[in-house]
């Protein structure tokens, strides 16, 4: 049985290991997309500023949720593909 407890304690480990990285890659993915800017021309000084594509916030609410829903989504996306499109009892 000590045996089993120590296999098992260290495969949670390895697990959470797991996500940790996976997590940690994703964030920096997100802070990538994110951080793009662009110059464009302000009409009233006719001089470039430069601005955020994103805003950083509502962009990592929004990705970060379409990243915890993802396993839920393509989920339902194959049900329906594979059900030949159709949606009911």
């Amino acid at each position: 049985d000590e045996l089993r407890l120590v296999l098992y304690l260290v495969g949670l480990i390895w697990c959470f290991l797991g996500v940790a990285i996976i997590s940690d890659v994703f964030m920096a993915a997100i802070e990538r997309i994110t951080s793009r800017k662009k110059r464009v021309l302000h009409k009233t000084t006719l001089r470039y500023v430069t601005v955020a594509v994103w805003n950083g916030t509502v962009a990592n609410l929004t990705l970060m949720a379409l990243g915890s829903s993802a396993p839920e989504i393509l989920l339902n996306v194959v049900e329906i593909c594979g059900d030949r499109m159709f949606m009911g009892a």
